[in-house]
């Protein structure tokens, strides 16, 4: 299953994208009202394995459980 992904720099992992501001594991990553173009460059849509956040892969795990 392909993610939509960012890496961040600060955490030194790879979040999955939820919305605009945050990740799934609740992380905030965009503090601005409005994404720029640079923003969304950012986004690397890749394979579920290759997230390195525990707290972003539990939250996609749960909720294909639950689906």
């Amino acid at each position: 299953m392909l993610l939509p992904t960012i890496y961040s720099t600060s955490t030194e992992d790879r979040h999955i994208v939820k919305d605009k501001n945050t990740f799934e594991c609740g992380a905030r990553y965009n503090v601005f009202p409005m994404l720029t173009r640079q923003d969304l460059r950012k986004i690397r849509f890749m394979h579920y394995e290759e997230v390195t956040c525990p707290g972003c892969k539990m939250s996609v795990m749960k909720s294909q459980y639950y689906s």
